[in-house]
């Protein structure tokens, strides 16, 4: 099962499709499997808690709300995401 990533942000927000294609490019430079996408619906938006995009959240656990994450933050929550995955595919085979 992919990681799911999520940037929330509101349409036409620069920073969150700064984020977007920050997020992308690392899953490609990973080479993990993740997909990512961008949420703009306001009502999904208050749903999550999100008052001031941008924010980006990893499997459901956010990452960054009301910033951009540095690219160093992104690939931390990516890395602890797939080794979390890793670990319980292991426990699955023994």
């Amino acid at each position: 099962m992919p990681i799911r990533v999520l940037v929330y942000g509101k349409l036409g927000d620069g920073a969150a499709y700064a984020a977007l294609n920050q997020v992308r490019a690392l899953i490609r430079d990973m080479r993990i499997e993740a997909t990512a996408q961008i949420i703009t619906d306001e009502a999904q938006l208050r749903m999550n808690g999100i008052d001031t995009p941008p924010a980006v959240s990893v499997d459901g656990l956010m990452v960054s709300n009301g910033w951009v994450p540095s690219r160093g933050e992104l690939t931390s929550a990516l890395q602890q995401r797939q080794q979390a995955i890793n670990a319980s595919h292991i426990t699955e085979r023994m």
